[in-house]
């Protein structure tokens, strides 16, 4: 029981930083223009491209410190000394942008993503660390940290905007970048000094020419496989905004920020069985895998149906009848959000337990091709909604391939991924209230 309510706790967690997420979005909403938005979504797009292909590297701490039983600090210091790097040149890049600014007002949005870059990577290389520590409260602590500071910014942006009483203006866009960017700094600063003080090791930069040779043969293919992952994850958003422009995508990003909120809890359940696919013998790794899949499968089913209900009229609500056009799009990519939070189930079990880290780079890019070009072909003829489908149909055809792939492996039959066991059912039963009877009441 102590693993389902840390589960629970951490679904809590989630939900709660994606509610935070979800008023603050709608703050941005009402402030910017709609073509606004569509910028900003962009922008934030940008950092998770550049450094979701970095942050694969810090999967190294799960795979090195439980899989491999290599020393936490050499560790620590492989990958500090990456960062150490990493960082020197995103400050050169982010000079060059800054220097090319008043020849191009595109190098402002440049120059905004480049100098997010290191906060957001030091923060999820100390939470990787803090994950594979199995500190999962820790984890959830700091994963609220960035959110509720942003939360303050687009408060006070939003009441600057309400107190002036005047028409909506190009500059707010840059406080809430400004916004963006201080709260993910802030963000990175409390990780350090927490995980430095669970990890009981110096965050120093350190040779290690052994693990260093193995750091990059193993995050290199995650990353590409992260890579891969996050184009097919935002691709459509990119392609509606180049086949339909920024208003557009602003649209879209409200279907999308929406729709992602289901997605909190199939990765809430992912965290709590992350070092433990790695740690556990081949069978019992297996036997986890499809009882996580079970459970998230039909936790998320019922979940897209409550919001296919409840989101629809709320986005009306909250973002007002200018993205009443984003309704249909989201409910469209519940489907897509679905099949993408049970595909991660697989993803983690074929690099950490197979070591078949190739996999789902392969898996990432057959499903990428999928959107790109149904977003080609359907966009111009259906706009947004084309994005939605496009998106849905490549998560879908991720799913497949995956469950392929995972029979593949271990022969094991399809059908127990998706019917609950007796041992799944006694754990709902237990979980379940029962009224005790009257003549139970009285003995």
């Amino acid at each position: 029981m102590g693993a389902l309510l840390r589960t629970l706790r951490t679904i809590m967690y989630k939900l709660g930083v994606s509610g935070i997420g979800f008023i603050s979005s709608a703050l941005v909403a009402r402030v910017l223009t709609v073509s606004d938005r569509g910028i900003y979504n962009l922008v934030t797009t940008g950092l998770l491209l550049i450094s979701t292909f970095l942050t694969g590297y810090g999967n190294f701490f799960n795979y090195g410190i439980n899989r491999l039983q290599y020393d936490r600090a050499d560790v620590v210091g492989v990958l500090a000394r990456l960062y150490t790097m990493v960082t020197v040149g995103t400050v050169i890049v982010l000079a060059i942008s800054v220097s090319l600014i008043k020849a191009n007002d595109l190098f402002i949005y440049i120059a905004f993503v480049v100098g997010t870059v290191p906060f957001s990577l030091l923060f999820v290389y100390c939470t990787r660390l803090v994950q594979a520590q199995n500190e999962i409260d820790w984890l959830n602590r700091l994963n609220t940290i960035q959110a509720v500071i942003f939360l303050v910014f687009a408060g006070c942006v939003f009441a600057a905007h309400r107190f002036q009483h005047s028409e909506l203006r190009p500059e707010f866009l840059t406080y809430i970048l400004w916004g963006w960017l201080v709260s993910n700094a802030l963000a990175s600063l409390v990780a350090v000094f927490v995980t430095a003080r669970l990890s009981r090791v110096r965050l120093y930069p350190k040779k290690h020419p052994e693990i260093a040779q193995k750091m990059f043969q193993y995050g290199h293919s995650i990353s590409m496989q992260n890579l891969l992952s996050q184009l097919n994850y935002r691709g459509d958003l990119f392609s509606v905004s180049l086949l339909a422009g920024t208003a557009a995508a602003g649209l879209y990003g409200i279907a999308v920020a929406s729709s992602e909120i289901l997605w909190q809890v199939s990765s809430s359940i992912a965290l709590i069985v992350y070092t433990k696919v790695a740690r556990e013998e081949r069978n019992n790794s297996i036997m986890l895998t499809e009882r996580t899949f079970r459970f998230t499968f039909w936790v998320l089913v019922i979940g897209a149906l409550l919001m296919f209900w409840g989101f629809s009229p709320l986005i009306h609500i909250v973002y007002t009848s200018r993205y009443d056009r984003s309704v249909l799009p989201f409910q469209v990519l519940l489907i897509g959000t679905m099949a993408f939070g049970t595909t991660g189930v697989f993803t983690q079990f074929f690099t950490d337990q197979l070591g078949k880290v190739k996999y789902p780079m392969y898996m990432q890019g057959a499903s990428l091709a999928t959107n790109l070009i149904l977003c080609f072909v359907l966009i111009p003829h259906i706009g947004i909604l084309g994005g939605a489908l496009a998106s849905s149909t490549a998560y879908v055809v991720a799913l497949l391939m995956s469950i392929t792939y995972f029979h593949y492996h271990t022969k094991r039959p399809i059908a127990r991924l998706f019917i609950l066991s007796q041992d799944d059912l006694h754990l709902l039963k237990r979980l379940t209230p029962v009224r005790r009877s009257v003549h139970e009441g009285g003995k």
